[in-house]
């Protein structure tokens, strides 16, 4: 009976993924793209917590099917892509005020990026895992893109600023705080690091939105074109499964108890909104990798 079990989930996976690479293909039948690369493309974003029986049917196949050509390379697939969500595009920026001289420019490298990659980097189009409509996941990409263009723009090059801790951390008068800040202060901030990394492409987009830039659950809602609880539901879910992961590595490297480590996440918990916009900036200013030191 067990076995049987597991035969079925593994033909609704199948046929899952089969109904997903019908869509697609009809949506872009000049766009050939192997029923193995397309399988392999979906399954490496799906969540592993989750089965993937449940989450096939709820993604966007002809949005996947296209992004995947343009990983991929398939001939055609680049321009399908812009002549699509060009105006997407096109809107964001002008939205975010950069001026028509520069748009032409910012929009260039924007393109660059998503769909070809840059020194090593390899093109975003491949983080794009289907759950939302593809025309969300490029508006955002295009704010943040604004958004960062404005975030140059207002910075000085010449001018020595001290790191984003020092300058916007508020002082504090708590004796306790102060010495696990002054203890674990590397330890939290490499565990917070890894914690992000290890979630999903959409859950950090979300959480960047939110705590580095600024932008309400309404301002997110409109960039994604969902409504604003469906937002608060998706930044409430990745900062506790952040916090959880954070939690359960300073366990394991600092062999700590749970109960100090969850007085050291309270601290976290208190200032995550500092605490994440610091490692989002300094993601933003590390330089691309050069090609001579690529393994």
């Amino acid at each position: 009976m067990e076995n049987a079990g597991l035969m079925t989930e593994g033909d609704a996976v199948e046929e899952g993924l089969a109904r997903l690479f019908e869509v697609g293909r009809e949506a872009w039948p000049s766009l050939p793209l192997p029923f193995e690369v397309f399988v392999r493309h979906v399954m490496c974003h799906l969540p592993k917590r989750n089965p993937p029986e449940r989450l096939l049917p709820a993604l966007h196949g002809a949005d996947l099917y296209l992004a995947c050509a343009c990983k991929e390379g398939v001939p055609g697939a680049a321009s399908a892509f812009q002549a699509s969500h060009g105006a997407t595009v096109e809107a964001a920026l002008r939205g975010r005020n950069v001026p028509p001289d520069e748009r032409g420019e910012l929009t260039q490298a924007f393109w660059e990026k998503l769909l070809v990659g840059q020194q090593g980097v390899p093109a975003k189009i491949g983080d794009y895992s289907g759950r939302g409509p593809l025309g969300g996941w490029v508006r955002v990409a295009a704010v943040r893109a604004a958004l960062n263009y404005h975030e140059q723009k207002k910075s000085d090059p010449l001018g020595a600023r001290a790191p984003m801790d020092a300058q916007r951390e508020p002082t504090t008068q708590d004796p306790e705080l102060d010495f696990l800040k002054a203890h674990y202060r590397d330890e939290v901030q490499q565990a917070l690091k890894d914690a992000l990394a290890g979630l999903e492409a959409d859950e950090r987009n979300v959480l960047r939105l939110h705590f580095l830039d600024g932008l309400s659950t309404e301002r997110i809602a409109t960039v994604y074109g969902v409504h604003r609880a469906t937002v608060a539901r998706w930044v409430t879910r990745g900062r506790e499964a952040l916090l959880t992961g954070t939690h359960q590595l300073l366990m394991e490297r600092m062999r700590i108890g749970r109960g100090e480590a969850e007085s050291i996440i309270g601290i976290v918990r208190s200032q995550l909104g500092l605490a994440l916009g610091s490692i989002f900036r300094a993601a933003d200013q590390r330089p691309e990798p050069e090609r001579s030191k690529r393994r």
